[in-house]
């Protein structure tokens, strides 16, 4: 498997790893991303200053909120993964800066990895490892939900369909379990034509 998925996040675009007819699969390379937790007693207080700052109410269950490239996703009780399409490296110093005493910020830039996973085969191949329904009428837009995908812990969540209608989710893991998520991904999803894309192989 590429290297690149071991390496801090440099380029500046989005790395295919494997396509198909009927399902693909993208890594978000271009992404920033920060943990944010409400300190103790300050949970109102930090949702009105993520109001003022970057117009995103926060939400307080599992979902995907965002506007003008920051977006937010509901991990569990006041914990958000955070992440920026514009702000790069700088990104969770900035969020610290901005939040100030009101919440715990660590940069996750170089420790978790976003895959985006697309075509209209994109909920049979992710049924066969993530233990939830993912049908598009219970599990819509915007949702998301921290759960386990191949024994490997993963947050999902469920972005705008394609122009064809075909469903795109994103997922969230460890940087350190990528190699694993793909080998199990692009298994999955042999039987609809992806295959790794050895472009993009160093």
């Amino acid at each position: 498997m590429a290297d690149l998925l071991l390496q801090p996040l440099a380029a500046a675009t989005d790395a295919r790893i494997a396509f198909g007819d009927r399902v693909t699969i993208f890594e978000r390379r271009s992404l920033a991303l920060a943990t944010v937790q409400a300190r103790r007693g300050q949970d109102a207080a930090l949702r009105e200053r993520i109001k003022q700052q970057y117009q995103v109410e926060l939400p307080g269950r599992p979902e995907i909120v965002g506007a003008d490239g920051i977006a937010f996703v509901g991990l569990g009780p006041q914990t958000w993964l955070a992440m920026s399409e514009t702000d790069g490296l700088g990104f969770g110093l900035s969020l610290r800066t901005q939040l100030g005493e009101l919440a715990s910020v660590s940069d996750q830039t170089g420790g978790y990895v976003v895959f985006r996973v697309g075509g209209n085969a994109a909920r049979q191949t992710l049924a066969k490892g993530f233990p939830i329904d993912l049908d598009a009428r219970a599990f819509r837009v915007g949702d998301a939900a921290s759960t386990i995908v191949s024994h490997i812990g993963a947050t999902i969540w469920r972005r705008d369909d394609a122009a064809d209608g075909s469903p795109c989710f994103e997922i969230s893991l460890f940087r350190s379990l990528a190699k694993s998520f793909l080998d199990w991904f692009v298994d999955s999803a042999a039987e609809f034509g992806a295959r790794r894309d050895e472009a993009r192989t160093p």
